[in-house]
């Protein structure tokens, strides 16, 4: 054998050796997957969330990304080139968290680790369970697993530089991990929330603020060979697996997004699209708009918005500034939302104020006063809500409305002109909240009444089709107009 046949020969037997003993040199993620690498490797963040319909491979994917951060040298640089892949920051700890079925060693993630994790290089040991719960590399790294059966308290012990959740956690668990980053650290997380631990919609989800918390959702589509990215699973067994599911259930393990946001209503309603990345603050000159939905044995629900040059309507500020849902009467007359209302304006000329021409046209006694009369009582002038033939009727046009303010080209890159038309600040979460979770009843096809106080508001605000208007500028010229002296 020639030296060169013999360097060939090598280089074969190398490659043949890699491909068995070092099988993330050749993980290359999914659509889903990668844009969950993608948030976590943008600089900043604490925790990312990645809620994964199941298929999508987000348990795959996570120990991809552990095995990425334990041995940065194998994994590849286009996906895993950031600095927090290739110059890990904390402590080289990591904690692993599951269900008893998943943490099994016949489980996915046992399964996902002897694939993915360097074969002879690192040492697994059972430590007392009926699995390997620990992993000692020959990078540094100590790899614990922990099962949501366990005790939170035995959470406890030192800092913990890196924390990844398979599955939605037990609340009290969650917050025992939150506390071993004390000394800095991240928290990663893959769950696709059915009807276990619904907490984190509120306790996580909700919290997102795109920068120290984010979210993305992966939708099974993206692990499809026909239409996602390096899919690995056929349509045909998508949509069989799928078919077996109610239509609720159906959609959240499709898209990853929560069961509780199955049915909703504004399906369009993207957090990452349509709210701004910073607290919007208007400008000084704009065309102001505000909303008042007035109820009984509740508080009044209150938006301001204003449009811009483009003609984006922008909402800006939210009243209450506490969780809407579930609150109580706060015992005020009409006076004291007139003088909270003037409050709010902040010294700013609203345009339009719009007021749910229902409550707001009705009278407590015959030939008494409206509440729109009281307002206009202590110059406050309000303009009913939009109108159409028929309650539900009014309804249905007006959500068709919103769905078309937020809607945009999603086969096109967002910009200047391809993007919608409604954007939210991060201040108003009553505000986001109805566009996430407002929902039809499953047996009526009806709109829901929870979540719906701030989705009418959102509703009035768009059928007025506010506009944007450029103010005037008068000058001052040499002489008097009209005939009047300058003074």
């Amino acid at each position: 054998m020639t030296p060169d046949e013999q360097r060939l020969e090598k280089l074969a037997r190398e490659l043949a050796r890699r491909k068995v003993e070092e099988r993330l040199r050749y993980f290359t993620p999914n659509g889903g997957q990668r844009n969950f690498i993608c948030e976590i490797s943008k600089p900043g963040a604490w925790q990312v969330w990645n809620g994964g319909g199941n298929g999508s491979g987000k348990s795959y994917g996570s120990v991809a990304i552990l095995a990425a951060f334990a041995y940065p040298e194998l994994a590849n640089k286009e996906f895993f080139g950031a600095d927090i892949f290739q110059k890990w920051p904390h402590a080289k700890r990591a904690r692993l968290c599951s269900t008893p079925r998943e943490l099994d060693s016949i489980g996915s993630l046992q399964t996902a680790i002897k694939e993915l994790f360097p074969k002879n290089r690192y040492t697994a040991r059972k430590k007392g369970k009926p699995f390997d719960s620990e992993f000692i590399t020959d990078t540094g790294w100590t790899i614990d697993l922990f099962s949501y059966d366990q005790d939170p308290s035995e959470m406890a012990g030192p800092s913990i530089g890196l924390i990844l959740f398979n599955e939605p956690p037990p609340e009290d668990l969650f917050k025992e991990a939150v506390a071993r980053t004390r000394a800095g650290g991240i928290i990663l997380g893959a769950a696709t929330s059915l009807s276990e631990n619904p907490w984190i919609v509120d306790g996580i989800f909700g919290k997102a603020d795109g920068d120290k918390i984010r979210v993305i959702y992966s939708d099974v589509e993206a692990n499809c060979k026909q239409h996602g990215i390096n899919g690995t699973l056929e349509h045909e067994q998508i949509e069989t697996i799928l078919k077996s599911y109610d239509a609720d259930e159906r959609e959240a393990r499709k898209t990853g997004k929560p069961l509780s946001f199955s049915g909703r209503i504004y399906k369009q309603f993207d957090r990452s699209v349509h709210i701004a990345a910073a607290p919007i603050i208007p400008p000084e000159f704009a065309t102001f708009y505000m909303v008042v939905d007035p109820a009984i044995g509740k508080p009044f629900a209150i938006l301001y918005a204003f449009v811009d040059p483009s003609g984006v309507i922008q909402i800006f500020k939210e009243w209450p500034e506490f969780e809407f849902e579930g609150s109580k009467d706060n015992s005020f007359g009409v006076k004291d939302y007139a003088d909270l209302i003037k409050i709010l304006d902040d010294g700013k000329a609203i345009e339009k104020r719009i007021l749910d021409r229902y409550f707001g046209n009705q009278r407590r006694q015959v030939g008494g006063e409206s509440l729109k009369d009281e307002f206009r009582e202590h110059d406050l002038f309000f303009d009913d809500s939009y109108s159409t033939a028929g309650e539900e009727s009014e309804v249905e046009t007006g959500i068709l409305a919103v769905k078309e303010a937020l809607n945009w080209n999603r086969d096109k890159p967002l910009d200047g002109i391809n993007r919608p038309k409604l954007l939210v600040s991060p201040t108003c979460p009553n505000t986001i909240k109805a566009l996430e979770r407002w929902s039809r009843d499953p047996l009526t096809g009806k709109p829901k009444e929870k979540f719906k106080d701030f989705a009418d508001l959102i509703r009035y605000l768009v059928k007025a089709d506010p506009i944007f208007e450029r103010p005037r500028v008068w000058k001052q010229g040499e002489r008097p107009f009209y005939g009047l002296s300058q003074l």
